[in-house]
């Protein structure tokens, strides 16, 4: 089965089918079905783009886009004007040069978001893309509330083959995140990427929580790049706007992940975010395994989106049916070889897990040496864990979070200083 997994190019624009007969359709239909480019074409082609998810604001620039350009290059015929249509497109999208500049700092990612988006599983493939670049992650499993939190995030420390700091079930998760910042100074660390739990956008005290975690790292890491991440559901089409709007007020927002981009009709909001909130969508996921999420490439989507056939996306296409072919190619092997990949690939995932000393944020250093019981019930999770049960209990998340009383954000002064408790330490 294996060798029948296709590219992400491929998954990719599988995954966008059900937004191209969304949107597509309608517009080919207005491009080869008009007989001049006159105010009519226009609002045809402006109401199909909007009921695509791909909102006012972007379709309104689009199409005035498209207006000078018609006039300038004296188009006549409405077929010759979706070209223009997929380079607007493109233009919009492009995140820039230095979007990915925190890759060469040492810095801090903060992921954010609601309840049930992805983040958890975001926060591990992340890590994995970073740690293939040869970086040194340490992630901080800051979702304190939502029950096996934990232990899915340690899964995917696991299978990304990066560390990981948490804390106990309830405990302060502006306390987490102190520790883990000292700890990523102490390890020299490029990387820290911090794990939050889901709220829901229009609760004020975990807002004013998220605030509270920002001000610890930019008190306690000073020099680090600051990197905001919200992780979006593109299912949910043009709410997604309105979750990034009031996370933007609590966290300067300088990216976004899109995630469940497989399958969805409402695939045109990637154009929206770029558009309306002027943050560039930076990765993209298109299903569960730890190598769908990859960095957002525009040229790349709108050619999949639109099904534009170019000398790229040949190759693209041509690459993923090589790195299919090679997958087939590594199972041909004898029984002996396999079984001895199969031995590697455990010794490479498998590490082990210890407590770290109730000291743990005042000398970090010292205490990456101080193992204790590893098979001690606090600190263990089963690695069969069920993936899917750990996704589900987010239904559930909200009703914990709306539970968490004003006081734990309220006395600034005296929370930011945490207090000694007992975290584990993923190794």
């Amino acid at each position: 089965m294996a060798g029948e997994k296709k590219g992400f190019f491929s998954r990719l624009k599988e995954g966008l089918n059900k937004t191209r007969d969304n949107i597509v359709a309608g517009i080919d239909a207005v491009f080869y079905g008009a007989s001049a480019i006159d105010d009519d074409f226009y609002e045809e082609l402006e109401e199909i783009l909007i009921m695509g998810d791909i909102g006012v604001n972007a379709t309104n620039d689009i199409i005035e886009r498209m207006k000078e350009e018609v006039k300038k290059r004296h188009l006549r015929q409405p077929a010759e004007c979706k070209e223009l249509l997929v380079e607007s497109i493109k233009e919009q999208m492009y995140a820039g040069e230095t979007a990915y500049d925190f890759e060469k700092k040492q810095s801090v990612i903060f992921v954010i978001g609601v309840n049930g988006v992805g983040k958890t599983t975001s926060v591990g493939k992340l890590a994995s893309i970073l740690k293939g670049q040869g970086k040194k992650v340490l992630i901080a499993a800051a979702d304190t509330f939502r029950a096996a939190a934990g232990d899915q995030l340690a899964e995917w420390a696991h299978r990304a083959g990066v560390d990981m700091i948490g804390g106990a079930d309830g405990a302060d998760p502006a306390s987490v995140i102190y520790d883990a910042v000292n700890a990523a100074k102490a390890r020299k660390v490029d990387i820290l990427i911090c794990d939050t739990a889901g709220r829901l956008h229009n609760k004020k005290n975990l807002m004013e929580e998220l605030k509270k975690m920002n001000r610890i790292i930019d008190r306690e890491f000073p020099d680090a790049h600051r990197e905001n991440l919200i992780v979006l559901d593109g299912t949910t089409g043009q709410n997604a706007l309105s979750q990034a709007r009031e996370f933007g007020e609590a966290a300067n927002l300088t990216g976004v992940i899109l995630t469940k981009m497989d399958g969805t009709a409402k695939g045109g909001i990637a154009v929206a975010i770029q558009s309306e909130l002027n943050v560039p969508v930076k990765y993209i996921g298109v299903g569960e395994t730890i190598e769908d999420l990859q960095k957002f490439d525009a040229e790349e989507f709108v050619n999949a989106l639109f099904d534009v056939k170019t000398e790229e996306s040949a190759e693209a296409e041509d690459a993923d049916e090589y790195s299919s072919d090679r997958t087939v190619d590594s199972t041909d092997g004898s029984a002996e070889t396999m079984a001895a990949d199969e031995s590697e690939e455990r010794d490479k995932s498998n590490t082990d897990i210890v407590e770290v000393s109730d000291t743990f944020g005042g000398n970090t250093a010292e205490n990456d040496s101080s193992v204790i019981n590893s098979g001690n019930t606090e600190g263990s999770f089963d690695t069969n864990h069920d993936m899917e049960s750990a996704t589900q209990s987010d239904s559930v998340e909200g009703n914990v979070n709306d539970d968490v009383s004003d006081e734990t954000v309220s006395d600034e002064d005296t929370e930011e200083k945490p207090k000694k408790k007992k975290w584990f330490f993923w190794k």
